[in-house]
C-alpha cells in the first residue's frame, strides 16, 4: 500500500514486520497510542502470547483477529479488537477500541492495571 495513502486510513493502522517493528502507521494512530517504533511497547504483558500468535502467522495468511489490551496515549490500558493480515512479509494491523467485552468491563480491567503500573513506577524510584 502506498505510504501516502496509509497515513489517511481513518482507524489506528500499523504496518509491521515479523519482529514487531512499526514500518508505517496512520495519522490517527498517534491520537490513540504514544509514538513508538515497536508494537511490543504498547501490548500489555498478559496479552503478549496472543500477539505472538498473530505476529508469527505465515505470509499471505488469512486475517486473524484477537482482543488485546493495549497501552493508550494517556498511559492507561484499553481493550482493542486487533486484526492482522500478512502480505509480502508485511503485517497490516488494525486495532479498533472496544467499549466493552462480554462479562468484562474496561474499568474492571483498567483499575488493577493502573494500580500495578503505579506500584511499578514507585518501585523504580526507590
Amino acid at each position: 500500500m502506498d505510504t501516502g495513502t496509509t497515513k489517511w486510513i481513518p482507524v489506528p493502522y500499523f504496518q509491521i514486520n515479523q519482529e514487531g517493528t512499526i514500518l508505517n502507521s496512520s495519522h490517527i494512530t498517534h491520537s490513540y497510542f504514544h509514538t513508538t517504533s515497536n508494537i511490543w511497547n504498547i501490548i500489555h504483558k498478559e496479552d503478549r502470547n496472543k500477539a505472538i500468535i498473530m505476529v508469527s502467522q505465515s505470509a499471505n495468511s488469512d486475517p486473524m483477529t484477537k482482543h488485546l489490551i493495549l497501552q493508550t496515549r494517556d498511559k492507561l490500558f484499553g481493550n482493542f479488537k486487533c486484526t492482522i493480515q500478512w502480505k509480502g512479509g508485511i503485517g497490516h494491523l488494525v486495532c479498533t477500541e472496544v467499549k466493552s467485552v462480554k462479562g468484562l468491563t474496561p474499568l474492571s480491567v483498567q483499575r488493577p492495571l493502573v494500580n500495578t503500573q503505579k506500584r511499578l513506577e514507585e518501585s523504580e524510584k526507590k
